[in-house]
């Protein structure tokens, strides 16, 4: 972790320097009163003023963030948030291996400062997320998806409600999506990867088993490593034993439910991520002019009786 000057960042050249295997899971433009979220896959979160991060140059490596807060040698970031304002009306909503969720209010993560697993279980997708629909997928290559509502809003100390309906099998990816989003991409242990129309799933209920986002083959089956619903202009990363490799989600077939998709890969696929670019903040006047174009579209749709009546008289 690190945070570099605008200055340093204008005039820097090409990617920032991490360690080999390393991958940037989050870039955000922010000052020094802001607070930085970061979240681990024991379920813990760590609260890191902008301030106390080391004040770095852009292609220098940063540092470990055990030097700002105590963490675990056995704990693995997994997700940031920036945060600019806790009083947002904001939910956490975090998605666990052995199918629990829970959604927790942004303000609570100010207020306390650790939250709540059950026994050996782990986090594997954390979103900040206000979307309508959740979609989780599992090892075994199940999917499930309901509306968010569905889940509760509880405090941090509860470990959650069932997500999904497990039978030997684990979670590998949980989302919150719109109803604009139109596929759901599939990365399989076997380097093989697809989408699918996300109209193929039936919106349904929570804590139910789910069905089939891929062919079961019994003797050599194929286990899914993550799923993603993102823009079609994303780019996801390929983490191998020896290097990372980007492929454009466009490059991957739309498939149905049951294919077993298109070797993308000849290496191992150890990890798979989403490649970021710069979260810029919004500006207050960036702020003022969407209110004011989001009012003149309401203004824009309201018709009074007046109008009503006008135009029924200029219609006959």
């Amino acid at each position: 972790v690190k945070r570099v000057s605008k200055r340093s960042y204008a005039m820097a050249e090409g990617e920032t320097t991490l360690k080999d295997g390393d991958y940037v899971i989050g870039k955000y433009q922010m000052n020094t009163l802001n607070t930085v979220l970061l979240f681990t896959n024991l379920g813990n979160y760590l609260f890191v003023p902008v301030h106390e991060i080391p004040d770095l140059k852009w292609k220098e490596l940063g540092k470990h963030v055990s030097n700002i807060i105590k963490i675990s040698s056995e704990e693995k970031v997994i997700y940031s948030l920036p945060v600019y304002d806790f009083e947002t009306q904001k939910n956490i909503t975090i998605f666990t291996q052995n199918g629990m969720v829970k959604r927790s209010k942004l303000i609570d993560f100010k207020v306390q400062r650790y939250s709540k697993l059950k026994n050996d279980d782990k986090a594997v997708s954390i979103t900040d997320s206000t979307d309508e629909n959740v979609f989780i997928t599992t090892t075994n290559g199940y999917g499930l998806c309901y509306k968010t509502e569905e889940i509760p809003v509880t405090g941090l100390k509860a470990s959650g409600v069932k997500a999904i309906n497990l039978k030997n099998d684990t979670v590998v990816s949980g989302h919150l999506y719109s109803n604009d989003m139109e596929y759901l991409t599939v990365i399989t242990k076997k380097n093989t990867g697809k989408r699918i129309k996300l109209t193929e799933f039936e919106l349904t209920s929570r804590a139910r088993k789910g069905v089939q986002i891929i062919r079961e083959v019994k003797t050599n089956p194929y286990y899914v490593l993550k799923t993603f619903i993102t823009n079609y202009k994303q780019t996801l990363g390929l983490k191998t034993k020896d290097e990372i490799v980007t492929i454009k989600l466009t490059d991957l077939p739309i498939n149905d439910r049951y294919s077993t998709g298109t070797n993308i890969i000849k290496s191992e696929i150890i990890d798979v991520f989403e490649t970021k670019k710069l979260v810029e903040k919004e500006t207050k006047e960036e702020k003022i002019e969407k209110e004011n174009i989001s009012l003149e579209t309401i203004d824009e749709k309201i018709m009074t009786i007046d109008d009503f009546l006008d135009d029924f008289e200029s219609s006959n």
